[in-house]
């Protein structure tokens, strides 16, 4: 009982603690993840400061922090964005215990602000499969992209019309990848395209191919193996759903219903 007592207080003083340095920003494409729901992205991936305890999101949707420190802890002053699975209340968990981990869900604990108090969350494994493959139209609304040279995947919303000036080659294809400058992205995302940027996996406090892969932390458990839990992967210019063990640090993305 004064376990579970002690677990309630450090919660509530987490949330209390919570604050942010994000403006109310929301990437403005519409996105079917299910029959009947529509989600928009937030700006960025989440990012924390544990010096400050504060959340926020990447200023650019193409920015990631490439180095992981091995002092991230409750003193380290810069920020971090590679996570174990469900780290909403322990940010700066590096344990490689997957026993140490349980999910909760970074929207409920971040703190960020919200437009019309809509909450924040991460996508499910189903809803991920859902975007790429089932909404109509599906497969041409995504590509492969470099943009200023860093490697991601771009996802177009369900009314896609593409700006004057600029093309989309959509398509998991290796010779299909589209380059652009940041110019050019700027015209992309102002019609609502979003982009998620590659920055490998972090394994205890050691960052793993950062230029060559994406990894996406969903709120799905695994149902064959207790330890383990589903993300969006993007190896060899393929999106696909895989399991990973849940100690490993992966990059989040959040979203909000409409």
């Amino acid at each position: 009982m004064k376990k579970v007592i002690l677990l309630l207080s450090l919660a509530f003083a987490f949330c209390a603690n919570a604050q942010s340095t994000d403006s109310t920003a929301i990437c403005q494409g519409l996105f079917t993840v299910s029959a009947d729901v529509q989600v928009r992205f937030s700006p960025g991936n989440l990012q924390y400061q544990p010096s400050t305890n504060l959340w926020r999101f990447a200023t650019e949707q193409t920015e990631t922090i490439v180095w992981q420190s091995n002092f991230a802890k409750y003193h380290y002053k810069g920020w971090i964005d590679l996570f174990g699975w469900g780290t909403g209340m322990n940010p700066t968990n590096f344990s490689l215990r997957n026993q140490d981990y349980s999910f909760v869900d970074w929207g409920s604990f971040c703190g960020l602000p919200t437009n019309g108090g809509k909450r924040w969350r991460v996508l499910s494994m189903d809803e991920w499969t859902y975007l790429l493959s089932k909404r109509p139209n599906a497969r041409r609304l995504y590509a492969i992209a470099y943009i200023n040279k860093q490697y991601g995947l771009i996802l177009l919303p369900d009314n896609w019309k593409c700006p004057k000036g600029v093309w989309v080659k959509p398509g998991p294809k290796e010779d299909q990848a589209n380059w652009y400058t940041l110019e050019q992205w700027a015209k992309l995302q102002a019609a609502g395209a979003v982009f998620l940027p590659a920055e490998g996996k972090r394994v205890g406090t050691e960052l793993q191919g950062s230029a060559s892969c994406c990894h996406y932390w969903t709120s799905t458990a695994s149902t064959k193996k207790n330890d383990q839990a589903l993300y969006l992967l993007l190896n060899a210019f393929v999106p696909s759903g895989q399991t990973a063990d849940k100690h490993y640090g992966f990059s989040v993305r959040l979203v909000q219903e409409m």
